[in-house]
């Protein structure tokens, strides 16, 4: 008869899969498939390039790449001062550095981590909002007193605190279930 020591190790190294081959060819795969996907809807989906820059003739509205429009929409909101909305990009950016300093904790999956996944989600959603309607309202200051400004801050701002209740009550639920 093994004792519990002998069976714990030949547990442990049952569930062990080596590196290579094993979980090299599933990333491999993986990558081939991600890659495949990109080339099928680049393929559906074409992008048209912008027209030539003419620095005679410079168009009448100048918008960022995508990746700059959540932050050129804060910069052009109304009464944001442009000192304020730097920093607060700025204490955004300091404040995303600084996360796993902040989160000390070992556990590693999101449930278990509930606060910041629901500032993760919080800042994602607001920060897609912003994308989205700086690209449908070109060349127009976000302004408080126009109403489908307020509409659209208060539709994201509300999805994403429920995306954010939503965490916390599934972690919620799975702490619990895990003292029973």
């Amino acid at each position: 008869m093994q004792n519990h020591s002998e069976m714990l190790v030949e547990d442990s190294e049952e569930k062990q899969v080596p590196f290579f081959p094993n979980v090299l060819l599933g990333e491999a795969s993986f990558a081939v498939a991600i890659i495949g996907l990109l080339v099928i809807f680049v393929s559906l989906f074409p992008l048209k390039l912008g027209d030539k820059y003419d620095p005679l003739n410079p168009p009448a509205i100048l918008e960022p790449e995508w990746y700059f429009m959540g932050v050129y929409q804060v910069l052009k909101t109304q009464n944001v001062q442009p000192i304020h909305g730097i920093l607060m990009m700025v204490g955004l950016g300091v404040f995303l550095i600084l996360v796993p300093f902040l989160d000390r904790s070992s556990e590693r999956r999101p449930l278990r981590r509930p606060i910041f996944v629901a500032i993760g989600f919080i800042v994602i959603v607001e920060f897609l909002a912003l994308t989205i309607f700086g690209y449908m309202s070109p060349g127009q200051t976000g302004s408080w007193s126009n109403l489908q400004f307020v509409e659209a801050f208060a539709l994201t701002t509300s999805v994403a605190f429920c995306l954010a209740l939503l965490v916390l009550a599934a972690s919620k639920r799975t702490i619990a279930g895990v003292h029973r």
